[in-house]
């Protein structure tokens, strides 16, 4: 029996290759697009995780200025030589300490211990920390630091942060100079 141009052309339905074909390009826009869409996520999630490093760092940057800026930043009132920074040390190159001169008639010399104030910075579980020894005070200043450098230039201090975050490494150095 011979079919007619006619018959064929009025079939219906799809034949078994032609359903495979569109199945393998369905698959291979998929494959294609879920890959566009993994790419485009990255580099969105490390910018947001450099957002969080460099916001961390302000805070550590913005509490140690003040200490480093030559009187103690609470706000204490006094005579002109009241709660100055009179001593800075480094002990093993990881912690730093200010001593702010105090008392009623201040010496103009680093006593450390009372009346003088003495302000303590230390990296503890990825926290920097201020602690005020003489208050009995500490908070945290900013998380995500894996490390504090201190290097002593004479004339004032270096120093080096370094802060993590879900993979994201970023180092800052600040310079301060002697008030």
């Amino acid at each position: 029996m011979r079919r007619t141009r006619q018959q064929l052309n009025d079939r219906r339905g799809f034949t078994l290759t032609e359903v495979f074909v569109a199945i393998s390009l369905l698959a291979l826009l998929s494959a294609l697009l879920t890959s566009m869409w993994t790419g485009m996520g990255r580099p969105l999630l490390t910018t947001a995780h450099y957002c969080q490093i460099d916001k961390e760092a302000n805070l550590a940057l913005a509490s140690l200025s003040q200490d480093l800026g030559g009187m103690l930043p609470e706000g204490t009132s006094g005579g002109k030589l009241k709660y100055r920074l009179v001593g800075r040390t480094q002990p093993s190159g990881t912690e730093l300490w200010l001593c702010f001169d105090g008392g009623d008639t201040p010496n103009k010399l680093p006593d450390w211990a009372s009346p003088d104030v003495v302000i303590i910075y230390r990296v503890v579980d990825n926290q920097l920390i201020r602690v005020n020894q003489t208050a009995g005070t500490e908070f945290v200043v900013a998380q995500n630091i894996d490390s504090i450098g201190l290097r002593d230039l004479g004339t004032g201090v270096e120093i080096t942060m370094g802060f993590t975050c879900h993979g994201v490494t970023q180092s800052y150095d600040l310079v301060a100079k002697n008030p």
